[in-house]
């Protein structure tokens, strides 16, 4: 029977599986990434759009701007 532990790390979710019963783990990554390709890590801020559309917090200007022609603007 394998056992598993479930770990949380402040990078990346994921489980540590025994191998062969001995004292080494090794380490089976979980990977969450938006339509760009950008990883979400724990704690990460992204925005899930009605189409399925997953996007990373760092790529909404450039999300925004491609689907719905916003243009980002600054006040001076």
């Amino acid at each position: 029977m394998r056992q598993l532990m479930e770990v949380e790390n402040p990078m990346v979710l994921g489980t540590i599986e025994a191998v062969n019963n001995i004292p080494t783990f090794r380490y089976i990554e979980t990977e969450f990434r938006d339509i760009y390709g950008s990883l979400i890590v724990y704690n990460d801020d992204y925005m899930e759009f009605p189409n399925g559309d997953i996007v990373h917090f760092d790529n909404i200007h450039t999300y925004l701007e491609g689907h719905y022609n916003a243009v980002f603007c600054t006040k001076k």
